[in-house]
Formats: structure tokens, sequence, C-alpha cells
């Protein structure tokens, strides 16, 4: 006897066979008002993500991250090595953004606006449609094998190369400014490290979206195993009504509206029966509602037999506002969060000075005279050339008789995210020093009339 055709279930994974194997899934197309919907978000993403570094704001890209330079550009501003603690806001407000949508809405993030949704689900698996046919075609196709099925896989994984390789050239361009990389492409000639990096990337997006695919969502990233503390009750979610649809039966005539026809499962891009209820597997794609909700039309059933619904919704037939309390608290967390940015960003001063530890003794006595010695690290954060000032702060040790300051170069250029290291010296007669005491130096940008007083200590026996 045949051995009975495996289904999903809530105890194995699909895509995994028992003998440990791949079971590589063929995933049938689908239309209907959500699909459209989803790659009309893909087109824009993936529009934003291939012309954002071509884009200048302020005379500079866009997005750029400049290692050599230990810069960055984001949206006209410019940060430093020193903003990094700034990135400390942007991480957790990205966080704490995705609990608040995903408490309302599940994980409408992996089905709409992914990375690895947008360019599987909206290039490469439609591209795998185009030349290996429907579902059906391929899977006859695929146990046939033959020529008929040898030039269209070396066809399909030829151009997915070739757009693996470009779109590994769109991400480099996040890091190298892009008039640089059209120098370089297509050979990298005379730059070892761009062309190792694009090869790494296209590898890996190649491999990713070829072989692995679904893998990524179900074993690598750790977000479908949070979702879980995220949703309660009322979270709109992707859900079957049970209500409606039981009990399944092969026709129209009797049992629920569920004709139990398997079409949302053929649909489901990581193997899953969403009339099992939610799963980890599940990345909110839509597939299945309007898969579903074609079914229905042709059988003549209303629409909605799975949608987006609160599993509240689902059992008894009425959904809460989706403004609850968690909402309000995860609100106030990232309102909170954006303030802290935007006021440490525009606090922001156009050059740094650190007081370094100086080698040697803080002090030595030459002849009467107490001589200290000072290091401080002068950096440029602005793109453009700037002259710094420096001379000791009004007011600077008074009191005391016979205090010189040695200040090799009172006048500094450098040039944009440029830095130095400065060196000087304070001297005050022993007669004249009792106890330590801090003073400071002036730091003065010509440009702005910016001033920065550091502060330092005078020390002696």
């Amino acid at each position: 006897m045949a051995a009975p055709k495996r289904t999903p279930d809530l105890n194995t994974v699909y895509t995994i066979n028992d003998d440990g194997s791949r079971n590589m899934l063929q995933v049938a197309d689908v239309k209907g008002r959500w699909t459209t919907r989803k790659y009309i978000m893909y087109g824009l993403l993936i529009l934003v993500y291939v012309l954002a570094p071509w884009i200048k704001i302020g005379g500079h890209p866009m997005i750029l991250i400049d290692i050599p330079k230990r810069a960055a550009y984001l949206m006209g501003a410019t940060f430093t090595n020193q903003d990094f603690h700034l990135f400390f806001f942007v991480l957790i407000g990205m966080g704490v953004l995705l609990f608040i949508v995903t408490s309302l809405f599940g994980r409408v993030w992996c089905g709409f606006a992914c990375p690895q949704t947008v360019f599987m689900e909206g290039v490469f698996r439609p591209i795998e449609r185009i030349i290996e046919g429907r579902r059906l075609a391929r899977i006859k196709r695929n146990k046939a094998g033959g020529f008929d099925k040898t030039w269209r896989k070396l066809l399909k994984h030829a151009i997915f190369i070739f757009l693996c390789w470009n779109f590994a050239i769109a991400f480099m361009c996040y890091f190298i400014p892009t008039r640089e990389m059209l120098h370089l492409v297509p050979f990298f000639s005379g730059d070892t490290t761009a062309l190792v990096w694009s090869l790494f990337w296209t590898g890996l997006l190649y491999f990713d979206y070829s072989w692995f695919r679904e893998q990524t969502c179900l074993i690598i990233c750790p977000y479908g195993r949070l979702q879980s503390t995220l949703v309660d009750y009322d979270t709109l979610i992707i859900g079957y009504d049970k209500n409606r649809g039981e009990p399944r039966h092969k026709g129209i005539e009797a049992g629920g509206d569920c004709i139990d026809c398997h079409r949302c499962v053929d649909v489901c891009p990581t193997g899953i029966d969403i009339r099992n209820g939610l799963q980890l597997e599940c990345i909110g794609c839509t597939n299945c509602i309007d898969a579903c909700d074609d079914i229905m039309d042709k059988i003549g059933k209303p629409q909605g037999l799975v949608r987006f619904d609160s599993s509240r919704g689902f059992e008894t037939g009425k959904s809460r506002p989706l403004l609850r309390p968690r909402f309000l608290i995860y609100a106030v967390v990232i309102l909170a969060l954006g303030a802290l940015f935007v006021t440490r960003a525009t606090k922001r001063e156009s050059f740094q000075v650190v007081v370094m530890r100086s080698q040697g003794l803080p002090y030595s006595i030459e002849n009467g005279v107490i001589r200290n010695l000072y290091t401080m690290h002068l950096q440029n954060k602005s793109d453009v050339e700037q002259i710094y000032f420096i001379r000791p702060a009004d007011g600077a040790l008074a009191g005391h008789e016979g205090v010189e300051y040695i200040i090799p170069q009172d006048r500094i250029v450098l040039e944009g995210f440029g830095d130095r290291q400065l060196t000087f010296f304070t001297m005050m007669p022993k007669s004249s020093y009792s106890l330590a005491e801090d003073f400071h130096f002036t730091f003065t940008d010509s440009t702005s009339g910016v001033t920065q007083d550091i502060k330092v200590r005078f020390r002696g026996p």
C-alpha cells in the first residue's frame, strides 16, 4: 500500500523530512487584493534600497557609512565615531517600534517589509515561476527530469546569480560612495577588499534565495520565537475561522465552509496549514487569505474564512479596539527615545576634544619650576576643513605668579573628519604652588565661533 501523503502538522517542520533531508517547497502562485498590496510595497522598498545611496541630501548620500573615515551620513546629517552612542537610541527605538507593530498586527513586518520576504517573494520566486511554470508543472517536470528541466534550471540560476551580484553591489554602495563604486565594477581593479566582499555577499544571497529560502525564517531569525510574548488575545493575526469552517467537507452541500482543498497550504511559503492555528512558521504573508477568498468566490461562499482578526474575534466574533494599554506603554517609550535622540543629535558639537593620559610622571620639577604635560585629541566632526585656535582660558590659574604656557601650535588646520594629537605644557614656579588646581584650555572653531573649555588639572608636590 502507498504511504499516506504527508501534510503539515504542529509536531514537525514540514520542510524537513523524517530522515533529515530537505523537503523543497513548490509554492503556488496566488492573486488577490493582499497580494497586490504586497507587490506595491515590495516595489517601493526595493526602489528605496537601490536608490538611497544615489540620492543626495546636503551634498552627501542620503545614507552612507564611511568606515575608513569613521563617519556616517544620514538624511543630511553627519556623524562620526564619537557619535556612535546615538546608535543605541536608534536600535532600541526600532526594537520598540517592532514591538508596537507586532502587538497590533502580528508579524506584518515579516510578510510585508522584511528583506528576506521582499526579495524572495517579490523578485526570485516570480522569476522562478516565469521560467519553470506554475506549481504543478514544476513538480511534474522535476520528477520527469531531462533536458527541459535542465535548461530551465540553468537559466534560472544564472539569472539568480546575476541579480544577487547586483543586489550585493547595491548593498556595498551604503559603505562605498556610488561614484567610486562605478569605477570599481565589474572587476574591482586595485581594490581586493571590495572584490572579496562583493563575492561574499553575492554567494550569501545566492545560497539564501536559491536553496535555503524559508529556513532563514524558521531556523536563523529569532523574531518568530519572540512573537508568543508580543502578541495577545486582541492582536490582529492571520487565522482560520473554525466556527465557520468546521466540519470540513469535500463538497459544498454539507459540513462547514472549508472544502479541504488545501489551496491555503499550497500557497504558503513556509509550508504550514493555517487551519492548525497560529504557528511560529507563519510570516503573515497573507497568501492564504487571497487563496481562500478566491475559493470562496468560486463556490459561492462569503470571503473571510481565513482573514485578519484577533483570537477574541475568531472565538467570539467581537474584537476589542487596537489602542490598548500595551500599545500606549510602547508608544510612550518610543516617543521618549525619539526625544532623547533628537536632543542628543541636535546638541552635538562640530568638534571634540578629549584629554588623554600623558605618559610618564604627572609633573616634573626643574630649576625650581613645576612643569605639567597635557596631551589632547582634537577631532573635526564636520566634513569640511576647519581652523581651530587654542589658548588658555580667561582667568586660568589666576592668582599664581610666573605661570607660563607653551602651546606649540595655537592654530590648527584639520581636514573634514580629521583628527590630531596635541601636546601642551604649563609651568609654574614652585614658590607659587600650593595645591592642585583645575583650569581650562579654550578651543575655538574659527568658522562657527563655537568654543569649548577643556578642563585639566595642574599638579605639583
